[in-house]
C-alpha cells in the first residue's frame, strides 16, 4: 500500500509539473493587462490607471479617478480569463477571455467597449531574460550579416589553426 501511495504521488508531481505555462506565472504581464483592461472598460488613458498592490497570487488592485472620485478595481488574471470587479462600483464586473502566447510570453486581449473609440488589440509581454534578449537580438539581424559573421569566424579559426601548425612544423636549423 505504501508503494502504491508513493507511485500515485510521483505520477501527480510529474503530471502537474509538465503543464504548459499560463499567463499568471508572469506578474509583470498581468499588471500590464490589468491596467490596460481597466482603462479600456472605463474609456480612459492607460496612464490614468495606477497599480496599487497585489492582493493574492494573480489578483491585483488598481486605482483610477472615475465618477468624480477615486475608484478601485480588482483584476484577476487566470489561465484564459480576466475578471474585473469594481470595489466601489460593483456593477462594473466583467469576465474577458484572453490568449497567452507561450513562445513570445505575451498576453493578447481582444476587447472593445462600444462607446470608446479605442478598439485595438491589447498586447502585454513579460520581461525577457538576458538569454532571451541576446537570442532575440541575434535573430533580428539581417541574414547577410549573420553569414558574414559566420564566414569571418570560420576564417579566423582556419588562420589560427594554420598559424599553430606552421609554428610547430618549422624545420630545425
Amino acid at each position: 500500500m505504501r508503494h502504491f501511495f508513493i507511485l500515485i504521488c510521483l505520477f501527480s508531481v510529474l503530471t502537474f509539473s509538465s503543464l504548459p505555462a499560463s499567463g499568471s506565472e508572469f506578474p509583470d504581464m498581468d499588471i500590464c493587462i490589468g491596467k490596460n483592461i481597466v482603462a479600456r472598460i472605463l474609456c480612459k488613458d492607460v496612464s490614468e490607471v495606477d497599480y496599487v498592490s497585489r492582493v493574492r497570487k494573480n489578483i491585483y488592485l488598481f486605482s483610477v479617478f472615475y465618477a468624480n472620485k477615486e475608484a478601485r478595481f480588482f483584476v484577476g488574471v487566470y489561465k484564459d480569463m480576466i475578471r474585473v470587479q469594481g470595489k466601489d462600483f460593483m456593477t462594473v464586473t466583467r469576465s474577458i477571455p484572453y490568449h497567452f502566447d507561450e513562445t513570445s510570453k505575451c498576453g493578447i486581449v481582444d476587447y472593445s467597449v462600444p462607446d470608446c473609440p479605442t478598439s485595438e488589440r491589447i498586447v502585454c509581454c513579460s520581461e525577457k531574460t538576458l538569454d532571451e534578449q541576446l537570442d532575440e537580438k541575434f535573430w533580428d539581424r539581417p541574414i547577410p550579416d549573420l553569414l558574414e559573421e559566420d564566414l569571418r569566424n570560420a576564417l579566423q579559426a582556419d588562420n589560427a589553426s594554420t598559424g599553430t601548425q606552421s609554428d610547430t612544423e618549422q624545420p630545425a636549423q
